[in-house]
């Protein structure tokens, strides 16, 4: 019997806004304004000057676009089973499912993130939002965070799922 619980990521809608313009801007530059300056008398030499003029640009493409994808449409996706707990992030590139054991985890509990110190700074999150909480899988000293920015709210309700969820015992038939 697996469970599954989906979580919508919370839009910036500053960013779901102006990354449109920028990708389509950028899509001008690669496809329209590169290929008339690199024309040159000899078309190897064009070729050569338009792929090393459109490395920066297709960088940029590509960090634009992963981040307003997730921005606007992530979307985390918990499958909860008897022996497992996957973790799958919808809409995000370069990403594979996380799969962890029940039996290595020892405790799965709600993480504050308002306030983060790490050796170098302080970060102080809970000045722009209230959506500063994460879900977190202990397992033994390692703390891996499944679920980010959510509110106290969402935060309770998708703990109390998973505990639940897991705390289940599947019928013997």
């Amino acid at each position: 019997m697996t469970e599954i619980i989906t979580i919508k990521n919370k839009p910036n809608w500053i960013i779901s806004i102006i990354c449109p313009i920028a990708l389509l801007a950028l899509i001008f530059v690669i496809f329209i304004l590169l290929p008339i300056v690199s024309v040159k008398s000899t078309y190897l030499f064009s070729a050569l000057n338009y792929i090393q003029s459109v490395v920066p640009f297709l960088a940029f493409f590509i960090l634009f676009f992963y981040i307003w994808l997730w921005n606007t449409f992530g979307k985390v996706i918990l499958e909860i089973s008897p022996e497992k707990i996957k973790v799958t992030t919808k809409n995000k590139l370069f990403n594979k499912p996380k799969e962890y054991r029940i039996s290595e985890i020892e405790k799965i509990s709600i993480l504050d993130l308002g306030i983060e110190k790490t050796k170098y700074y302080i970060r102080l999150n809970y000045l722009f939002s209230n959506s500063n909480y994460s879900i977190i899988i202990q397992k033994g000293i390692q703390t891996i965070r499944i679920i980010d920015w959510l509110d106290i709210k969402n935060a309770n309700n998708i703990l109390e799922k998973i505990n639940k969820i897991m705390n289940q015992k599947t019928p013997v038939s």
